[in-house]
C-alpha cells in the first residue's frame, strides 16, 4: 500500500502506527483500522456540518485512507472487503 508523507504521519499520529505495518495485520485488523478511520471521518464531516465550513483536513486524510483501504483489501483478498 503507497501512503503519502501526510497519510504516513496521519497514521502514526492518530494509531502509533507504520504503513510497513499493514503487510503483518489480518485483513480483520485493517478493516478495524478502516472503520476508525471512517468514524473520524464522520465526526469531522458533523463538525464541519455544524459550524457550516469544510471538512478538516484530518477529516479528509481519514477519508482518503477509507478508499484506498478498501482498495488494499479488495486488491489482497476480494472476500475480506
Amino acid at each position: 500500500m503507497k501512503l503519502t508523507e501526510e497519510q504516513q504521519r496521519f497514521i502514526k499520529k492518530e494509531f502509533g502506527l507504520l504503513s510497513n505495518d499493514f503487510p503483518e495485520m489480518s485483513a480483520d485488523e485493517v478493516r478495524c483500522f478502516r472503520e476508525k478511520c471512517f468514524n473520524i471521518e464522520v465526526e469531522e464531516a458533523a463538525k464541519a456540518d455544524n459550524n457550516n465550513s469544510a471538512m478538516s483536513r484530518r477529516g479528509e486524510v481519514a477519508s482518503d485512507l477509507v478508499d484506498i483501504i478498501f482498495a488494499y483489501l479488495k486488491s489482497s483478498n476480494p472476500v475480506a472487503v
